[in-house]
């Protein structure tokens, strides 16, 4: 994983950044997932996929995984959400996301087959199930025995994103049909699809950002516009204050060269900016005094009084010029 990828696995892990990200994909930016519904899941998919008789386990590592957990209409409702992240295209991205998912369904069914436990004080050949203090839960037909379920369970929903964090726009394929190479298209509704859930901030436009309710709009922007416009952006939030989370992995990110001091209420990225614009006016300055001839001690004494500076602040400028 890169550098941008474990930077924004770490950003987003956090629930509040999390639900906004869903939110925008699942429900247009209406805020149907609330962060305190969300809870951390193992992203470790280890199964056994194709039966019994397979003892070949397949392991994945997902990006994040939560489950959510909420009521709708007086219902509970459970869905699983994965975030793959991506600083660069992968052109196999529909079948990576659809193993995904097929594992953790699988994971699922696993899950269930452990809940129940076979009597084996029983004589019952169809297999009879009890529940793990030996009380008599359900009676299984042959067919529900064999595969661990019962006719009627049902499985969790998982729905997987992909979050692209790069510059240019996404320009891989988005389904698994655009994939496959079928020369007889009766043969499509033989074919199961399956379709890449894509949040990528080059593809989208800029009224989109409005619709999330975090700091993630002001980064997907930032991430979007990065060889452009990223100091115009931060200069128009005047001197608003950012999380150190959002600062830290936009400036990992996109390279802003920002040096950040956090102060009470947040990081103003406009200051930043400011400070490091003024870092390399006085850093220029400082080679055309050099390249003058100018002694360390004059250059100093000129900086400080032309940029309004401590003696500290230039000294730390020239050794690495010396260097």
């Amino acid at each position: 994983m890169g550098v941008i990828d474990t930077e924004g696995k770490n950003y987003l892990s956090n629930n509040k950044l999390f639900a906004d990200a869903f939110n925008f994909l699942l429900y247009g930016g209406e805020e149907v997932i609330k962060a305190d519904e969300l809870k951390e899941l193992d992203t470790t998919e280890l199964t056994v996929p194709y039966g019994n008789n397979a003892r070949v386990p397949v392991q994945k590592y997902r990006d994040l995984l939560k489950i959510w957990n909420a009521m709708m209409d007086n219902n509970a409702i459970y869905v699983i959400l994965g975030a793959e992240l991506q600083d660069k295209v992968h052109y196999g991205m529909p079948v990576k996301d659809g193993l995904y998912d097929m594992l953790g369904y699988s994971k699922q069914i696993a899950e269930i087959k452990r809940s129940y436990k076979k009597n084996t004080d029983g004589e019952d050949e169809e297999g009879e199930l009890v529940a793990e203090d030996g009380v008599l839960k359900i009676k299984l037909t042959s067919e529900e025995f064999l595969s661990g379920l019962r006719k009627g369970d049902k499985l969790m929903p998982i729905i997987t994103a992909v979050v692209y964090l790069g510059e240019e726009p996404w320009d891989g394929l988005r389904s698994l049909f655009e994939m496959l190479d079928v020369r007889d298209e009766r043969l499509f509704k033989f074919l199961s699809d399956y379709k890449l859930n894509l949040i990528s901030p080059a593809d989208m436009p800029d009224e989109d950002f409005e619709k999330f309710h975090t700091e993630l709009g002001y980064a997907m922007k930032l991430i979007k516009h990065q060889s452009d416009d990223a100091d115009e952006i931060i200069l128009q939030t005047n001197h608003r204050k950012f999380s150190p989370e959002t600062a830290y992995f936009l400036n990992s990110a996109i390279k802003l060269g920002l040096e950040f001091e956090e102060e009470e209420g947040g990081v103003d990225m406009c200051k930043s900016l400011e400070n490091r614009d003024k870092k390399m006016k006085i850093s220029g300055a400082i080679e055309m005094l050099r390249l003058d001839g100018a002694s360390d001690e004059d250059i100093i004494a000129k900086v400080m009084k032309l940029y309004n500076v401590t003696k500290e602040y230039v000294v730390a400028l020239l050794a690495p010029q010396k260097a």
